[in-house]
């Protein structure tokens, strides 16, 4: 596994938490994943499957009680993933913004309405 070294209180065996690949079924063991953020007691995670190259984001936490993680499944590289990592966040005005463009009469321009 890539990463872990540097990450003694996450070990192999609390990875393979996430046991088979949600696109092929397959055992996920060898898995491909490198760390994308880590912060405290927890870990974003990019995981590739050696199957069928599909991928996940797991985001693992170990708390008093043990190891938690959620899964996601996405179509994002490792590299897209860790490119959006530090843009700006979506605000609740920019969603509205977006609905409305879309759903103007008017579509024209749409694109120039969108990224003012």
């Amino acid at each position: 596994m890539e990463n872990f070294d540097k990450y003694p209180y996450f070990s192999d065996e609390d990875v393979s938490m996430i046991a088979y690949c949600p696109f092929c079924e397959s055992d996920l063991n060898p898995v491909k994943a490198k760390i994308i953020d880590d912060r405290d007691d927890s870990q974003l995670i990019h995981i590739q499957c050696n199957n069928c190259q599909g991928f996940i984001l797991a985001l693992l936490t170990k708390t008093a009680n043990g190891l938690s993680s959620v899964g996601l499944i996405t179509d994002l590289t490792f590299d897209d993933v860790f490119q959006f990592k530090n843009k700006l966040k979506l605000r609740a005005d920019d969603i509205i913004e977006i609905h409305q463009a879309l759903a103007s009469k008017t579509k024209k321009n749409i694109v120039k309405q969108l990224i003012k």
